[in-house]
């Protein structure tokens, strides 16, 4: 894999074949369609050994692609980068942000990327990230199927280990919660090594891998203990009071965390359950949109062909999540019809088919979000660990055809989400490259205000959201846009005598994008800028809009531009 990244560094044109070869050839194997050369199956067998090979293998768009950004990407650099910086007496940022250590949710990932940001280079520490999360739940689920299950089946298992890691979330750059998945699969399957001789050790073990959850993201540690609490339940063998007993000792932890979190995050941050999609009367064409929404793997619109554009006609005959879902059903009739029961067989692993619903039912009919100030996109979080919990109980070991069949159906949903990456990767690296002239322009030390007038992209991810945080990366900038700074989850905040625009107003600004939100977008940038216009120095605008360039200009005159987008400067 390795080898293949350096070669294809030195010559992109040789993507096409490789990824040809190697398609036809697994997709041939799987199907059973032609004899099974040695060489081939030797590589079957070691990757078989090896389920983070897929993996590695489909980080080479985030190495060999200059401009790949996800969406939430930048933003945490930039904080990262503002924490390495606070250790310094001399940092530039001191004046504004502060940073508060509290033991909050969140930890985990700002310091893994801090500790990338003071090694290495920040585009390097940025991918370093990237591959970490991609790998690193890939390999947990893997790990977790080999716990329960052997390792007979993983050449199947893991391309339903990679696509799982390879999902919206990995390019929304929700870093913290992709780390606490990891956690998630590592922290069940530890559970499950230990089902038949629970102890203290046990749960001293569960009990630390839980208090590390807690730092990683407060969604999957809730989801941990629901996991927990199902096996413990439903799991059955010897000793099952005992075992239940242990485990509920070893959940006791989250109570003082509960108390810790409730303490830091104040009587100002209620859960808010809401719904968004299923608010309203319940019809088939809300559902239909809820579902859509829901799906934790599609990554672009329905009707976009990699590398082609929009074909409506035929895109959906590509969509991955739909071979995923192929893939699912033939596996579990595949389990369903093997019937294999004994001590590790289908009655044995009912407990995670136990989580796994659960899980998947939360995701599906669960609320959107606990709260504006408690983040969003939920449902697809519950779902993505409800389809981890899952994998223990398919048996993608089995001899017959339909085993062949499923593991033929994920090897094409996941060729088919590597293109996906790929053409999202090159659509990345076109917007920064354009965005980022910008920086030349910005200068040092300024504080930096962002409008997007034209942020519409055909994938869920956009990575333009964010990426005005690049242009505050070692010169000192402040970049009011930095949303990280408004919600207490995270540890770079604005210190309160600092008068400065409010974070998030740049964002709701700029997402107003529809034509019937074209005067409230108005009126709401106009009060922006007359209330705070003596707080920043610099303007970046990607985009035109006559209406609001007229209103900017009261306060700003251009300064330089370069293609889409444009500096402006305080006149004061």
């Amino acid at each position: 894999c390795l080898r293949d990244v350096v070669a294809l560094a030195e010559n992109p044109g040789d993507l096409a074949g490789l990824v040809k070869d190697r398609f036809v050839d697994e997709v041939e194997n799987e199907l059973d369609l032609r004899p099974i050369g040695r060489a081939t199956q030797a590589r079957r067998n070691a990757m078989g050994k090896m389920p983070l090979a897929g993996g590695i293998d489909l980080v080479e768009p985030v190495w060999t692609v200059p401009g790949f950004h996800t969406q939430d990407g930048p933003a945490h650099l930039y904080n990262a980068h503002i924490l390495v910086e606070s250790l310094s007496p001399g940092s530039p940022f001191k004046a504004v942000y502060e940073v508060r250590w509290a033991p909050l949710p969140n930890r985990v990932g700002h310091l893994t990327l801090m500790a990338l940001v003071a090694t290495f280079p920040p585009w390097a520490a940025d991918r370093a990230m990237l591959t970490l999360t991609l790998v690193g739940l890939a390999t947990s689920i893997g790990w977790l199927r080999w716990r329960v299950q052997g390792w007979r089946g993983m050449s199947r298992a893991a391309p339903w280990a990679t696509l799982l890691a390879m999902n919206v979330a990995w390019l929304w750059g929700f870093s913290s919660f992709l780390i606490g998945s990891c956690l998630f699969a590592l922290t069940l399957g530890a559970w499950w090594s230990a089902r038949d001789r629970f102890g203290p050790r046990a749960a001293a073990t569960l009990t630390a891998l839980l208090v590390v959850g807690y730092f990683c993201h407060l969604v999957s540690l809730g989801l941990t203990a629901v996991g927990l609490i199902m096996l413990a339940l439903a799991t059955p063998g010897p000793n099952r009071m005992r075992r239940i007993g242990w485990t509920v000792a070893a959940l006791s932890v989250l109570a003082p965390l509960a108390v810790v979190y409730r303490t830091l995050a104040g009587p100002g941050q209620p859960l808010r359950p809401t719904w968004n999609l299923l608010a309203g009367p319940p019809s088939l064409a809300n559902w239909g949109a809820h579902l859509t929404w829901v799906d934790p793997l599609t990554l672009a619109r329905k009707t976009l062909v990699p590398f082609l554009g929009f074909r409506p006609g035929w895109a959906a005959l590509i969509v991955p999540a739909a071979w995923f879902v192929l893939a699912l059903m033939v596996l579990a009739l595949a389990t369903f019809r093997q019937g294999r029961l004994g001590r590790d067989g289908a009655i044995a692993r009912r407990g995670w088919l136990a989580a796994a619903l659960v899980l998947l039912a939360g995701g599906l009919v669960g609320p959107d979000s606990l709260g504006p100030a408690h983040g969003e996109f939920l449902p697809q979080r519950v779902a993505l660990l409800g389809l981890i919990a899952l994998t223990p109980v398919l048996d993608f070991g089995g001899p017959g055809r339909l085993n062949r069949l499923a593991g033929g159906l994920l090897i094409v949903a996941l060729g088919l989400q590597s293109a996906f990456v790929w053409d999202y990767a090159v659509r990345s690296s076109r917007l920064a490259a354009e965005f980022l002239q910008a920086r030349q322009h910005v200068g040092q030390r300024e504080r930096v205000g962002t409008l997007l007038l034209d942020l519409r992209g055909p994938y869920r991810a956009n990575p333009l959201l964010h990426m005005d945080c690049l242009l505050g990366l070692g010169n000192g900038n402040i970049l009011w846009s930095n949303y990280e700074a408004a919600h207490y989850y995270f540890p770079v905040h604005v210190r309160q005598d600092v008068p400065h625009p409010p974070e998030l107003e740049f964002e709701r600004i700029s997402i107003l994008d529809d034509p019937a939100d074209a005067d409230v977008r108005a009126r709401r940038w106009e009060a922006l800028l007359a209330r705070h216009q003596g707080e920043i120095d610099r303007l970046v605008i990607w985009g035109d809009d006559p209406h609001l360039d007229a209103i900017t200009a009261r306060w700003f005159t251009p300064l330089a531009r370069e293609g889409r987008v444009r500096v402006l400067r305080n006149t004061r």
